[in-house]
């Protein structure tokens, strides 16, 4: 925690305990100030979210590739070996005894 925030706490925790009457008025343009503070903070933009998110996209596709080049290369080799079948055009031409 940083000491803004230490500091924060521990003054919010004093005023909070205190009356109604007793609690002290905010400095001259007090709103103001929380209120642009609160518009400067931006949000995580779709750049820093495709930045972050980039690298472990890259790795998915990477490993579907794979995975898809293995089922190629699966259905790429006949699973057994089957016997050799004969036109019939060679059979005719062979000279019987």
């Amino acid at each position: 925690m940083n000491d803004f925030d230490q500091r924060w706490r521990t003054l919010a925790n004093k005023v909070g305990g205190l009356p109604e009457e007793d609690r002290p008025e905010p400095p001259f343009g007090f709103a103001a100030r929380v209120i642009a503070g609160g518009r400067e903070t931006v949000s995580e933009s779709w750049d820093e979210l495709l930045t972050s998110l980039g690298l472990r996209a890259v790795l998915v596709t990477a490993c579907l590739c794979l995975v898809s080049a293995g089922f190629v290369l699966l259905d790429w080799y006949p699973d057994g070996i089957e016997t050799p079948a004969m036109e019939q055009t060679v059979t005719n031409q062979l000279a019987w005894p």
